[in-house]
């Protein structure tokens, strides 16, 4: 952890350089990596029918996908990832949406990080609000993805029929947590500068406790800098393949919804606490993974409260909340 409390704005700069030369590094030895990982790794597992049948597997889909756009790789670059994107968004949310609307199943409803604020039922004008901004912000991504992708393009990023290896992913899905972890944190924590926050960034911070489905409620000026953009600095740094992208973006899509859904569920491999806190602060916990935050120390509020203990995987059924109660409230 570094001291920021000096010159916060001088560390800042630094850890950015710092994480820049970390990335660039990592890329200049990415071909070592998977090299090594195919010579040593590969001939184990190359002989065994899941490592043959998930690979053709893999490659038929993903012709199939590739011939449906006709090969024209752009189309396949900007409606194929929009496709993919809502697709993806629509399944992750639809269960913590049908909670928030119905109050039911009430065995999952009890999971509620903030019980207190809009509890499910949701209100129908909150709902009406935040659907309503659905199609605008899914319009800016989809602008802002057809305006990127010829610059994913000319970067090298390989958009074609040909698959990468498994081993290249690997190597690949490091960088990508990396840079988006510090294009999100850095980004995010600029719009919480007064000036910004008040004509920006508030909008998405109406809501102290965050439901799934206002994921992406915000203002167009943060969806194309703060939720966009981002994920797109680590194939610009890797030059991966366009499957990659997506495997990325599905999974930056379950991260977004999970930490936004306001429920820490039992058995879900990631905690929504840390981000819920950010809701509920402001102050606190600007990245996505907590790396930046813990050594920029804008996490301490957060390690030192309640919630902090409570950002752990769940392999219990009983809640959070009850398990590790506010001070003042006994346990259940």
């Amino acid at each position: 952890m570094l001291n920021t409390q000096s010159h916060p704005r001088l560390t800042a700069a630094c850890s950015a350089v710092l994480v820049g030369l970390v990335l660039a590094a990592w890329v200049a030895i990415s071909p070592m990596l998977e090299a090594f990982l195919k010579e040593n790794i590969e001939p184990f597992v190359a002989n065994t029918s899941l490592w043959r049948n998930s690979g053709k597997f893999c490659l038929d889909h993903w012709e199939k996908i590739y011939d449906w756009y006709s090969g024209n790789e752009y189309l396949l670059g900007t409606l194929g990832t929009t496709t993919v994107l809502l697709f993806a968004f629509a399944v992750l949310n639809s269960p913590y949406l049908f909670m928030d609307i119905t109050g039911r199943p009430a065995a999952l409803v009890k999971y509620k990080i903030q019980p207190d604020v809009n509890s499910p039922p949701i209100d129908s004008a909150l709902l009406r609000k935040v659907m309503l901004q659905l199609p605008i912000s899914s319009f800016i991504t989809i602008v802002t993805i057809c305006l990127t992708v010829p610059i994913l393009m000319w970067r090298g990023c390989s958009f074609g029929r040909e698959l990468p290896s498994l081993w290249r992913v690997l190597v690949d899905f490091p960088a990508l947590l990396l840079a988006v972890e510090a294009g999100f944190y850095f980004a995010h924590r600029i719009l919480h500068h007064p000036f910004l926050y008040k004509r920006i960034h508030k909008k998405h911070h109406e809501l102290t406790a965050p439901i799934s489905i206002a994921a992406p409620y915000a203002h167009p000026v943060e969806m194309v800098f703060s939720n966009v953009l981002p994920p797109l600095l680590g194939p610009l740094a890797t030059g991966c393949h366009l499957s990659t992208i997506w495997l990325f973006s599905c999974y930056g899509l379950y991260i977004t919804v999970t930490d936004h859904s306001g429920y820490n569920l039992p058995f879900i491999p990631r905690s929504p606490e840390f981000h819920d806190f950010h809701h509920a602060k402001f102050t606190s916990n600007f990245g996505m993974y907590g790396l930046l935050d813990r050594l920029l120390d804008t996490d301490t509020a957060y390690r030192q409260s309640k919630t902090g203990e409570r950002h752990r995987l769940l392999n219990g059924i009983s809640p959070p909340k009850d398990s590790i109660p506010n001070r003042g409230k006994k346990s259940k």
